[in-house]
């Protein structure tokens, strides 16, 4: 009985020492979970193993299949090329093709070259050109003209531009910061530039009309074309089109074939300053005008490709007489026309002040909408940079809607005071070309 109770206690030591797999003996396999023991890949199987629970010794391995890639729909790229990736995280890619622009685009991919080489206005790399020619003119540049009339459309873009502006909370939008009728700036009207599909819209909200002028304003041209208080408008981002006045050079003098905009002068009758230093109100270089062109209406037209190939041009502020108010020349990217340009027949105008068709010009939809004057013919009168030699500074050359030259002794002997709004605002600009 002793004997028999010590080999007992010796098997159960042997037992402990070597595990239960070494006393199991004959049993019925408990299998384990199958756990990973090599991964697969896309082109290469992997495998998987399990132990009895019983014995871990005893493993059962078994193959899992090579993923096999798994093919993006849409393209990836880089600055040469485009492709499809494998969504597997591989590394893999397949379908590679050079890329073909047209614009600077990818026809296939839609891939944006960015490092662009200009020549003549064209990118040698990929094709893309700053500005086009048609029927004699050259479309340059982007602004909001057209009115959006599609009720989807409006819908879709109000929506994205949120709630809408107050004067306390103008939320995602900006403020014109225009005038009101006490000639203070004051926050009634606004812009929120949307993109949808591709293409760049412009909303307009306004809460009271804009004035014909800055101050004690009676009148408004807003309601007379169609624009109403407190309700969205949109207006399409369209190439600009230019009238080439003359090229040379490999440079070309262009002025906007359409009024593009409205708006004051300068938004006081009164000088400033004293004697030599007095700074009357139409004096081109201190205007408000000028200022608008070479900062909102530069920016938002022009993007940074394209201010590239704008020159600085030396503006001839004289008059070719004797004029108090003319102001020293300026160097500007873009300017107003002046009073002896629109009376040279070499740059296509009439060489008579009196009506003349190539300077009668009509005004886009967004111009109407900030209030710009139309007249029954559906024309409109646009601003000149040249200063009138009369009314103590306040008065300004301008073209009245019939192609008039308005100003000095010529149409009812005056042009427009500079604080009016609904004159139209007609760029010009030199372009390397």
């Amino acid at each position: 009985m002793k004997k028999n109770r010590l080999f007992a206690a010796a098997a159960f030591l042997t037992c402990a020492a070597l595990g239960a797999a070494a006393c199991a003996g004959p049993h019925t396999h408990e299998w384990g979970e199958w756990t990973q023991e090599k991964a697969p890949t896309c082109e290469e199987a992997g495998t998987e193993r399990r132990e009895c629970k019983l014995d871990p010794t005893h493993v059962e391995t078994r193959p899992v299949g090579a993923l096999g890639h798994k093919w993006s729909a849409e393209w990836s790229q880089d600055e040469r090329e485009h492709y499809h990736v494998c969504e597997n995280g591989c590394g893999e890619h397949r379908d590679e093709a050079a890329h073909t622009y047209q614009n600077g685009a990818c026809t296939d991919c839609g891939y944006l070259h960015r490092e662009h080489s200009f020549s003549s206005g064209i990118c040698t790399v990929c094709g893309r050109a700053l500005y086009t020619e048609e029927g004699g003119k050259i479309l340059f540049g982007e602004y909001p003209q057209s009115e959006v009339k599609e009720a989807a459309l409006i819908s879709e873009l109000t929506a994205a531009a949120g709630e809408l502006p107050t004067e306390d909370n103008a939320r995602a939008w900006t403020s014109y910061g225009y005038y009101d009728d006490s000639g203070e700036v004051a926050d009634y009207m606004w812009y929120i530039d949307v993109e949808s599909g591709g293409e760049r819209y412009r909303g307009v909200y306004f809460t009271e009309e804009r004035g014909y002028r800055t101050t004690n304003s009676l009148l408004s041209a807003q309601e007379d074309n169609g624009y109403l208080t407190e309700t969205v408008y949109w207006f399409r981002f369209e190439p600009i089109v230019w009238r080439v006045l003359e090229s040379a050079d490999g440079t070309a003098f262009l002025m906007s074939d359409v009024i593009l905009d409205t708006g004051h002068y300068y938004h006081d009758t009164t000088s400033r300053g004293e004697g030599e230093e007095t700074v009357y109100p139409n004096n081109y270089k201190e205007s408000d005008i000028r200022a608008w062109l070479l900062g909102n209406f530069y920016d938002t037209a022009f993007g940074a490709d394209e201010k590239e190939i704008i020159e600085t041009a030396t503006v001839d502020n004289q008059t070719g007489g004797d004029n108090t108010y003319a102001c020293e020349d300026t160097k500007d990217k873009v300017f107003l026309p002046s009073y002896a340009e629109v009376l040279n027949a070499d740059l296509g105008f009439g060489s008579d002040w009196g009506a003349d068709a190539s300077r009668q010009l009509t005004a886009t939809d967004y111009a109407k909408a900030q209030g710009i004057q139309v007249k029954d013919d559906g024309a409109s009168g646009w601003w000149l940079r040249t200063p009138e030699n009369h009314y103590n500074g306040k008065y300004v050359y301008k073209i009245a809607h019939d192609g008039t030259i308005m100003g000095g002794m010529f149409a009812f002997g005056g042009g427009e005071a500079v604080n009016y709004t609904w004159n139209g605002i007609v760029p010009a600009l030199r372009l390397h070309l």
